[in-house]
């Protein structure tokens, strides 16, 4: 899982109060709670750190009511279910979601959007899901920017200057998404071997990006 472990997440003001909603999980109205947030903003990061601590279960969200109702019962209640906003079977998420209810647990969907945004069949599900309580993360702070840089960096076997880090986080948009077209613009130009990506390289990946964006094609 390497830096999306869970001993590895950063609690920054884009994500204290989600990660508090977490952390009081017993208090969820009727045992369920979403997370959304934009791409990239860490909502899988904090789910798996929940789970870890809590011992939840992870299920895909087209797993069987059957399977959903025993996993839910071995894992005392705990579950987690990520991508709930795309394909999902309905029964079964009613199923865990009136177990969570009746018999008291904890259900953490996760998904870009808020429940109530997604694309549900079922009436009383989709009444459901929007009465839920949501978790939202916002798109990076200062602090959080340069860890989501780092984070990329590492995963490209590259290593970002300290200097570099400070800044792209000046000047650089607070958002995942151009954190992650900067680095792409970075893995394009950068030459092998050339180790840690100093200030110049990042500007210059820097440049590219806007050049892109004002382009149109960013």
């Amino acid at each position: 899982m390497g830096d999306r472990s869970p001993d590895k997440l950063v609690v920054a003001e884009a994500n204290r109060d989600a990660a508090k909603l977490l952390t009081d999980w017993r208090a969820w109205p009727h045992g369920a709670l979403a997370i959304s947030g934009p791409p990239g903003s860490g909502k899988t990061h904090l789910a798996l750190a929940w789970a870890l601590e809590v011992g939840a279960r992870h299920i895909s969200p087209m797993a069987t009511p059957e399977d959903a109702a025993t996993s839910f019962r071995e894992a005392g209640g705990c579950i987690l279910i990520d991508d709930a906003d795309g394909a999902r079977d309905e029964p079964m998420l009613w199923r865990l979601l009136d177990l969570s209810r009746a018999e008291g647990g904890a259900v953490l969907l996760v998904g870009g959007e808020p429940p109530s945004a997604w694309l549900v069949q079922t009436p009383d599900l989709r009444s459901r899901l929007a009465s839920l309580p949501v978790a939202k993360l916002g798109e990076p702070d200062e602090a959080l920017m340069d860890v989501v840089l780092r984070r990329i960096c590492r995963e490209k076997f590259i290593q970002l200057s300290d200097d570099a880090a400070k800044y792209l986080v000046r000047r650089l948009p607070r958002t995942f998404a151009a954190a992650q077209a900067w680095a792409a613009a970075l893995d394009e130009g950068l030459v092998r071997g050339a180790r840690p990506v100093t200030t110049v390289i990042a500007k210059r990946a820097l440049e590219k990006m806007q050049a892109r964006w004002v382009g149109g094609d960013g």
